[in-house]
């Protein structure tokens, strides 16, 4: 008798379209864009959420952030700037700033509170119905995802008895804010002193190198390179022949051409105080005051330049991130040009109007080699 036929094997019922939708819909990767949308809607409605008498009126041109990439760190850089409006008839005491979130999260690193009127992270009073022109610092840890133009965040003031104003910003990138700086309203022909004309000549056409590379270096300027690093870490450069290689501008060569052409030292001085001049919000050098600060530097000059700085433009974000790069890559590469007394001066502007890029610690450490390396034997009299 014949063996009977094998059964053919029985085919597993497949999936039905519901179940087949299902597991498309609850994927990781379906859930974490959903709760990216769902996490962003939710922010979008936050300012929504405050109680009245208290807002912000936010300025698009001072709204920024960039990414900031150092030897063994990453933090992203937001600036948001504009006027904190009261409405009601009670002082209102700015106290603090709280991250809610982010794009790249929550963990915030450092904090700044800028005003005119008062020095960082301090409180900061804004009359009863009246304004108060202010820019709020934030660092964060991490870089932005890849591909990312705007950056948003949700944050919140914090007043007085638990008040809150809550906020939810989109932030432009800072190459974007940069493309857009204007040229000052002072046109070389209206200027009688030819002194004056060159020297305002130098810094807008710094301006227009500026706008033209981008946040990723400071106009014109260049600083010597360490094993493929930006120049940005922490410690003062200790590289051989570390003396003698400096940051360097042709612009700021131009500016002291210019200052070693004057006949006399009066007229040197009236240089130096046309361009610590310019180093005030309403002239509209600020983005370029890391340039004027250069010079001054050269010219012996750079306490002078912090304080007018510090007066004139101790709101201005834009100007201060400037500044605050300038001042790392001095401290890094001539740090043995700084005397006892500028290296106060330059803490004492860092701590009064804030210190993301831990400048103070750049300080001691300068001060700590100098401690460490032989006495000079003392010079012969005749």
């Amino acid at each position: 008798m014949a063996d009977p036929q094998a059964a053919p094997p029985e085919d597993k019922p497949a999936k039905s379209e519901a179940f087949a939708w299902l597991d498309k819909w609850i994927s990781p990767e379906s859930l974490g864009v959903a709760a990216d949308s769902a996490l962003d809607w939710v922010h979008r409605l936050y300012p929504f959420t405050g109680r009245p008498g208290v807002e912000v009126e936010w300025k698009r041109d001072r709204c920024w952030w960039v990414d900031l990439s150092a030897r063994m760190s990453e933090m992203s850089y937001l600036c948001a700037g504009g006027s904190l409006l009261n409405h009601t008839r009670k002082p209102f005491h700015l106290l603090d700033v709280r991250l809610v979130s982010s794009r790249v999260g929550a963990d915030l690193c450092y904090r700044s509170i800028l005003s005119s009127h008062a020095p960082p992270n301090r409180d900061v009073e804004v009359p009863p119905q009246g304004a108060l022109d202010l820019s709020l610092e934030m660092g964060l840890r991490g870089a932005p995802p890849a591909g990312t133009t705007d950056f948003w965040v949700a944050f919140s003031l914090r007043g007085e008895g638990k008040f809150h104003v809550p906020i939810h910003l989109v932030l432009r990138p800072l190459k974007a804010i940069l493309s857009d700086i204007e040229l000052p309203q002072e046109p070389g022909f209206q200027i009688s002193d030819p002194m004056e004309k060159n020297a305002t000549s130098v810094l807008q056409f710094e301006l227009v190198e500026l706008r033209s590379r981008g946040p990723a270096q400071l106009g014109s300027l260049s600083a010597p390179q360490e094993n493929g690093a930006d120049g940005l870490v922490w410690e003062p450069s200790q590289a051989a022949g570390c003396a003698q290689r400096q940051v360097s501008s042709p612009n700021v060569e131009a500016l002291l051409r210019l200052f070693s052409r004057l006949p006399s030292e009066e007229e040197q001085t009236r240089l130096r105080t046309a361009l610590c001049e310019r180093l005030q919000g309403q002239r509209g050098y600020g983005a370029v005051a890391y340039l004027i600060l250069l010079a001054l530097f050269r010219m012996g000059a750079l306490s002078e330049g912090l304080s007018a700085a510090q007066s004139g433009l101790s709101g201005d974000s834009l100007a201060l991130f400037g500044i605050r790069r300038l001042l790392v890559l001095l401290l890094k590469w001539e740090w043995h040009s700084f005397s006892d007394s500028l290296l106060d001066d330059v803490e004492r502007f860092v701590c009064r109007l804030g210190d993301p890029f831990r400048t103070t610690e750049r300080i001691a450490a300068i001060r700590t080699l100098r401690l460490s390396a032989p006495e000079e034997p003392p010079r012969a009299t005749a």
